[in-house]
């Protein structure tokens, strides 16, 4: 014996059809908000990295005295600008740093250490800090410092409270993400255009997206590659001089 169960009335079909037809129209709506939203957030991120590099830009020129230690010289100040530091202001003649130049020279002073310093307290490394010459421009000077540290793209937090270490192969990670974050971009914009005959709207949406958001994060990997490598070229071009001179 055969259950046949009776046909959808024309008045549920139409329904059916219609509450179809407004969320067809509220995914687009919350699509197309996505997508400027990510638009926006892009254009943050744009606008933070050239904050960032004409931070980097003032530092140097008005941060760094005449007498500064050039960024692959190791990372002591004169004996005489110390002690006249701490004969009147212990700030007075330290190098002020500002915004990525904080996290850049925190990770070479670290680096530069005769002892093999992996990981260390943020205290103790902010104090490593001020005793190579420099300062925290900021009004809380030490929040400042943690903040851009933990920002380093060379730099991870232990498992340990308030313990951060140098992560020197950052960069070879760095480098897979940006290769699987490429090849998906590649696969991508592909595979957008074969779609677009019978693709509807809101997949396109949702393509363009993607694309926005891998455009992104593969700029801010590469951002991070290129300060993790412009922090470890001081430290290789030291190791490859002492090399040299041993063979010599």
């Amino acid at each position: 014996m055969s259950v046949s169960l009776p046909n959808p009335s024309s008045r549920l079909l139409r329904a059916a059809v219609a509450e179809r037809a407004d969320l067809v129209r509220h995914r687009e709506r919350l699509t197309g908000e996505r997508t400027r939203l990510l638009g926006e957030l892009r254009e943050l991120d744009a606008a933070l990295a050239a904050v960032d590099r004409r931070l980097d830009v003032l530092a140097e020129l008005a941060g760094r005295p005449e007498n500064a230690v050039p960024d692959t010289a190791p990372l002591v100040p004169a004996a005489g600008t110390e002690t006249a530091a701490h004969d009147s202001d212990p700030g007075a003649s330290r190098i002020a740093l500002r915004g990525p130049a904080i996290r850049e020279a925190a990770v070479r002073v670290l680096i530069a250490q005769p002892g093999p310093i992996e990981a260390l307290h943020y205290r103790r490394w902010y104090e490593l800090l001020l005793e190579a010459g420099f300062r925290v421009a900021g009004k809380d000077p030490l929040a400042v410092f943690l903040t851009q540290l933990s920002r380093s793209p060379l730099v991870r937090k232990t498992s340990a409270p308030g313990v951060y270490e140098v992560d020197r192969q950052a960069p070879l990670r760095i480098r897979q993400r940006l290769d699987r974050l490429q090849a998906e971009l590649r696969e991508v914009t592909v595979r957008a255009p074969g779609h677009t005959a019978t693709a509807s709207p809101i997949e396109l949406g949702t393509v363009r997206a993607r694309r926005h958001e891998l455009d992104v994060a593969i700029s801010q990997q590469e951002r991070a590659l290129e300060e993790a490598l412009r922090v470890l070229r001081g430290e290789q071009a030291e190791v490859a001089t002492a090399g040299a001179a041993e063979t010599g």
